[in-house]
């Protein structure tokens, strides 16, 4: 386990690639960012193929994984590092696929008897606190809660999203081994890269409870 979190970036629902590269690749330009999410408004799965094919590579660059909302044969096809899937799809099958050369991570969970029956799969992660399906999002005081729960007690790491970059020092003091940050970013009023720059100055100043930090 590190000693700060690390950045976890949520795309907007991508419907023109191109026009999504000129802002995912400004936020994760700067460094600092360990994964982007990167989800499509369209279902077929040769679109989203070439459209993994022409991100992938720039975000890796910039040395970020990046994590789809897809099927697992087409983040492989298209080169991605993993997938995300909700906790009531299919998730074995991506274990079966993708394991141990890439990423399972799990999303969708309402409740801790849910995050334990995920992490008791061989996944990479869990996450906590994204926007539902709908659009609604969910109490952040919960969330932060059960990130705090799973990080005291789990091994498998965990994401702790927020909505708003003001909450990003309370989930870090979680312990929650990545911050999950999306509409924040992108709507922020002076761009992706200095949001993301002060999202990681904050983690970098926000020390865990009980846990002592480097050189104390």
């Amino acid at each position: 386990m590190t000693d700060k979190a690390q950045i976890y970036l949520v795309s907007r629902t991508i419907d023109d690639p191109s026009g999504a590269m000129a802002p995912l690749a400004e936020a994760c330009d700067g460094g600092g960012v360990a994964a982007v999410l990167l989800s499509f408004a369209f279902t077929d799965e040769r679109e989203q193929t070439k459209a993994l094919k022409t991100i992938v590579p720039v975000l890796q660059k910039a040395g970020a994984a990046v994590i789809a909302r897809t099927s697992p044969l087409v983040a492989v096809r298209g080169g991605a590092d993993g997938v995300h899937i909700d906790t009531h799809g299919a998730v074995q099958e991506a274990i079966d696929t993708l394991k141990p050369d890439r990423i399972v991570g799990v999303g969708g969970l309402r409740t801790r008897h849910e995050a334990m029956e995920a992490g008791e799969r061989d996944i990479d992660y869990l996450m906590f606190g994204e926007p539902r399906a709908d659009g609604s999002l969910p109490d952040l005081d919960t969330t932060i809660e059960r990130a705090a729960w799973w990080a005291e007690i789990f091994a498998v790491p965990c994401v702790g999203f927020v909505h708003d970059l003001d909450n990003v020092a309370a989930m870090a003091e979680t312990g929650a081994e990545f911050i999950g940050v999306g509409e924040a970013v992108w709507s922020h009023a002076e761009g992706p890269a200095a949001a993301i720059a002060r999202v990681r100055a904050i983690i970098a100043t926000t020390d865990v409870p009980g846990r002592e930090a480097p050189g104390r």
